[in-house]
């Protein structure tokens, strides 16, 4: 398959636990994005947000991590962090659609500022021996910026852009404008990765025969809903019924250990763990049940009778 499957950063899900335990049971990911860093007031990063990237040699396998900067300055400052780290490449988000981040003129809150963008990339692509690439929106007010903003690009030596094709005030209701994505594949000259709305194997099918040219598929929710969406992609067979639920259960137990090996006290685990529920039930056939069995446990006993029950009732009771 010509095609690269990688792993979108969701903030709150896609993190270095999610990613660790992804790789070992599930695969079929080439590349991981780290949820995107950011520095704080005093120019300092979060325990959480250096968490996703330190140690190096640990975590970095197929990682990229990608970048969240208003300025110049503050790119510098985390491009500086990340290459002595070393890593070797880099994405710069110019797509996070959330009003808190947006207002601040960073993620998809620059793309009506592209002399703010070109001055950035002007400031640091020749100051590391480093690979950037950018990921995008199509605007941030409306679907009409990107074409300015691809303008700027096309003149740093980026190795990809990844283009989800809605703006930014959209978040993610609506539909993603392909039309728009089509566009943006003849302005750029750099290859063009896409993200948004693969929920499933029949939609990459379709996207992948209207964009022929597409060689990179960024997939975020979709792999939440459904672990084994990129094997489907790329037309592999599954594992059978019971040792896919074999194999969820290793998957749960290494995210819950690894929570377990940093978090203080079981109200922060149970605070991680519920959520990552809200989406690992529905491999199972009555998530409803499952899920709330889980959101109601108010301690870590309750929360090992709710995991228990859910694969007792398949005649799950162990993994290898």
């Amino acid at each position: 398959m010509k095609n690269g499957i990688s792993l979108a950063p969701l903030q709150g899900y896609t993190d270095w636990v999610f990613r660790e335990a992804y790789a070992k049971y599930i695969g079929a990911v080439d590349e991981f994005y780290s949820p995107y860093l950011v520095l704080q007031n005093d120019g300092s990063l979060k325990t959480s947000h250096r968490r996703e990237v330190e140690p190096f040699e640990e975590r970095s396998k197929n990682l990229i991590p990608q970048v969240l900067g208003g300025n110049g300055h503050e790119l510098e400052q985390l491009v500086t962090y990340l290459y002595g780290l070393g890593y070797q490449k880099v994405n710069l988000n110019l797509g996070c659609p959330y009003p808190m981040v947006a207002r601040k003129g960073r993620g998809s809150g620059l793309l009506p500022f592209p002399d703010r963008i070109q001055s950035m990339l002007e400031e640091n692509l020749d100051r590391f021996p480093i690979s950037f690439s950018v990921k995008m929106r199509l605007g941030y007010e409306n679907d009409e910026d990107f074409t300015e903003v691809i303008k700027v690009l096309n003149q740093f030596p980026l190795d990809e852009i990844i283009v989800h094709p809605r703006f930014g005030k959209q978040l993610y209701k609506g539909s993603v404008n392909l039309d728009r994505f089509e566009e943006i594949l003849e302005l750029s000259k750099h290859p063009v990765a896409y993200n948004g709305d693969i929920c499933s194997a029949d939609d990459f099918y379709r996207l992948n025969e209207r964009f022929p040219s597409v060689t990179h598929w960024m997939v975020g929710r979709g792999i939440l809903e459904d672990l084994w969406l990129p094997l489907k992609m790329r037309g592999n067979n599954l594992p059978d019924e019971e040792s896919r639920l074999k194999i969820l259960m290793a998957f749960h137990d290494k995210v819950y250990s690894l929570y377990a090996g940093y978090l203080n006290g079981d109200a922060q685990l149970l605070m991680k763990l519920k959520p990552f529920w809200e989406y690992f039930s529905n491999h199972f056939s009555n998530s409803r049940k499952v899920f709330k069995g889980v959101k109601k446990a108010n301690s870590i006993d309750k929360y090992h009778q709710a995991v228990g029950m859910a694969f007792n009732e398949y005649g799950v009771e162990g993994v290898d």
